[in-house]
């Protein structure tokens, strides 16, 4: 019997977008996601080792098709989508056919991918995708990276609503932020620049129940940048790295990191 094939149509119906633009000398952020596969009740994600960090995600799945039969289906990678003509620096080359260098391995082989690209409106959506084949009752290792379209600000802006909302998205803790307070000082030399990073953990979970074992790893670009986030249960490794582990993991929120720079004026 020849594997299932699933409509391309009903992954892109599951493209997701977070969007995020500070107060002042702000890069947008857009929030990317993992890969996405059509419905099926054969497929279980066994394992998902995510990295983030200011410059790099990289996803490692091992998938297992349970059935006894093998499934071939199509599998995406949506983009988030952009202006067509962006006023502002969205932190991704708009002009490419592959903006946030996206690529992707099957068991340890390069795997070449088409591009589908629609324009509507001004707005641009584009999707990476292939088809591909999960064999009866074995793993299927998938991996893949891409630089996120991360945001930033030149300065840190932490007053009136934006605090608020800023607390309540990255989880930002009265000591740290007692911290930002004492340290965001520009007229004293001292300025604060964040990086926003936005992973979509929710959208695309079309495998057979929850996750089974879940590895989550932030990594700071120097020990001391400070790093905020909504994760119970983070460890720090070392002075840069931070991890996370959950079994039986099924994702109800999308995860908003903010990597935390502090300067010296006129350095």
């Amino acid at each position: 019997m020849n594997g299932i094939k699933a409509n391309l149509l009903g992954l892109l119906a599951l493209l997701a977008v977070s969007q995020m633009v500070s107060a002042n000398d702000a890069v947008a952020s857009l929030g990317a996601g993992g890969i996405v596969i059509g419905k099926t009740d054969a497929i279980v994600m066994e394992q998902e080792d995510l990295f983030v960090s200011e410059d790099k995600i990289r996803v490692a799945y091992v998938f297992r098709n349970t059935s006894k039969e093998a499934i071939e289906t199509r599998v995406a990678f949506p983009v988030p989508e952009f202006p067509e003509n962006p006023e502002m620096d969205l932190g991704l080359d708009v002009n490419s056919s592959n903006p946030m260098g996206f690529s992707v391995k099957v068991d340890g082989k390069a795997k070449k991918f088409e591009t589908e690209t629609k324009k509507k409106d001004g707005m641009v959506k584009m999707t990476h995708h292939w088809m591909q084949t999960f064999p009866a009752g074995k793993p299927l290792r998938v991996t893949h990276d891409y630089k996120p379209a991360a945001g930033g600000e030149a300065m840190f802006w932490f007053a009136d609503e934006e605090r608020d909302a800023k607390i309540k998205k990255y989880c930002i803790e009265p000591d740290f932020a007692a911290w930002i307070d004492k340290t965001n000082r520009p007229d004293k030399g001292s300025v604060l620049s964040p990086t926003y990073v936005d992973y979509i953990l929710t959208t695309g979970a079309n495998w057979k129940g929850p996750i089974g074992k879940f590895r989550l790893t932030l990594q700071k670009k120097k020990a001391d940048d400070k790093i905020s986030v909504c994760a119970t249960g983070l460890k720090k490794v070392d002075a840069r790295t931070f991890v996370l582990e959950k079994t039986g993991f099924t994702p109800e929120t999308d995860l908003h990191v903010v990597f935390m720079h502090q300067y010296k004026t006129g350095q």
